[in-house]
């Protein structure tokens, strides 16, 4: 990946080598990765040794240490398995919106991570699957276990348009209808869809991935600074409203911006999710390397 064509720094990458997507389930790989299981089988790296059961294979048996203890012993190992990330990537209409300064919209952030994040996937021979969705599940990327293949991701989603209203239940159902293998899945969304976001979100914990919730805002989404008439205009659907705005009507809003937030939040810490709240606005770096290292997304 060169700096001309990708936003990630090459001082940024060489961090993000560092790193592995951490998941608290083992799930079974096709072949062997540079990901490690808690799982406990026969593998390369000796992890400890349990008593010999009947139907236990006589390879596994630790005959050196039979030999000082005078008892049949099993030597296990850790399993390396490939582990599968799928990324579903908000590319409705509403993330479109950037800061009223100029800046990022929450749809090109919400591509810098998907990239930042695949490479450390790559990185370790894991397997990427990157789905972008608005109103149904748009086609996929999966590159090449290669770090190169983050490159892919970055430009498949950069030359996406942004339109459209979300609907995560349909997406979620057709997500796991294809999604055969199961893995992490990271939800990448404001988390605007008219019609509710909490049972796509149960699809996906109940077709057993492990599931993460990335909720990205921009700035002018957290208050309403204008006061007096105003035309607002819903960014999901693109709907006109006339309304006045007084200093109670911008309390309100914003105390329903913050229980959206916290209904995600809660929910998450519910189910034993990764979530987390970032602003377009934010430090890329910080989110990876501080942000998801402290929740144990990466490690």
């Amino acid at each position: 990946m060169s700096e001309e064509t990708h936003p990630l720094s090459p001082e940024f990458l060489r961090k993000l080598e560092y790193l592995r997507l951490r998941s608290r389930t083992p799930f079974p790989g096709r072949s062997a990765a540079l990901q490690k299981s808690s799982r406990l089988g026969r593998g390369m790296d000796f992890s400890d040794h349990r008593a010999y059961s009947p139907g236990d294979d006589f390879g596994d048996i630790d005959w050196n240490l039979y030999g000082r203890l005078d008892r049949l012993m099993v030597r296990l190992a850790e399993e390396e398995n490939e582990l599968n990330l799928h990324v579903l990537v908000d590319c409705s209409r509403s993330m479109a919106t950037r800061p009223e300064g100029g800046g990022l919209s929450k749809a090109d952030f919400a591509r810098e991570v998907t990239t930042a994040l695949s490479y450390i996937a790559l990185s370790r021979l894991d397997r990427v699957h990157v789905y972008p969705f608005a109103g149904r599940l748009g086609h996929p990327v999966s590159p090449p276990r290669d770090k190169a293949g983050a490159l892919r991701v970055f430009r498949h989603l950069a030359g996406l348009e942004v339109e459209g209203e979300t609907d995560l239940e349909s997406v979620a159902r057709a997500f796991v209808e294809v999604a055969r293998v199961r893995g992490v899945v990271l939800v990448v969304s404001d988390f605007l869809a008219p019609d509710g976001w909490m049972r796509g979100i149960n699809l996906l914990r109940h077709a057993r991935h492990e599931v993460g919730l990335l909720q990205l805002t921009a700035p002018q989404e957290e208050n309403i600074t204008s006061r007096g008439e105003v035309v607002l205009r819903d960014a999901e659907t693109g709907h006109q409203r006339r309304i006045r705005i007084t200093e109670a009507v911008a309390q309100a809003y914003r105390a329903a911006f913050l229980e959206h937030s916290e209904e995600l939040r809660t929910y998450a810490r519910k189910n034993r999710l990764f979530y987390h709240r970032s602003r377009c606005d934010a430090s890329l770096e910080e989110l990876v390397l501080s942000t998801m290292r402290a929740e144990r997304f990466v490690v």
